[in-house]
């Protein structure tokens, strides 16, 4: 009795499920943002200067306000970030810290012991194009 029942439900539905015309879904447009995170250290030795951000923001107003829209682990070994983003311009904000002691950091530009130097500027990604461009800290 179990196996004909089996049977007769077996016989209704289909075990696999008919096969589905694939979905077409135009790609939409991206690029590639190639950020060199450069920074030459002058007056201070290059091991006690240290990356500590890089970030993206829509605007220039979100990038003074600190609004990024993404962010990434920076690191000393590191030199290219990419970022796959949609056509269009955006903001950058980068910045280095130095750890030096006494007034070197201060003769080096930077604010003092501890102190952070940033850069920011505006970038273009342009579609199905890798854009690169190299942090400017003055």
């Amino acid at each position: 009795m179990v196996i004909v029942i089996i049977a007769a439900s077996l016989s209704c539905d289909k075990i696999f499920p008919a096969e589905e015309e694939p979905l077409i879904v135009d790609p939409k447009p991206m690029g590639i943002l190639d950020m060199a995170f450069v920074y030459r250290a002058q007056g201070v030795t290059a091991d006690r200067v240290k990356k500590v951000e890089l970030a993206l923001a829509y605007t220039a107003d979100d990038l003074y306000r600190g609004v990024f829209f993404t962010q990434t682990n920076v690191s000393d070994a590191v030199t290219h970030y990419r970022f796959d983003l949609p056509p269009g311009e955006y903001f950058y904000y980068a910045s280095v810290i130095c750890l030096c002691s006494g007034d070197s950091c201060k003769y080096a530009g930077f604010s003092g012991q501890n102190g952070i130097l940033a850069a920011g500027g505006k970038v273009k990604v342009e579609d199905g194009k890798i854009s690169s461009y190299t942090t400017t800290f003055h």
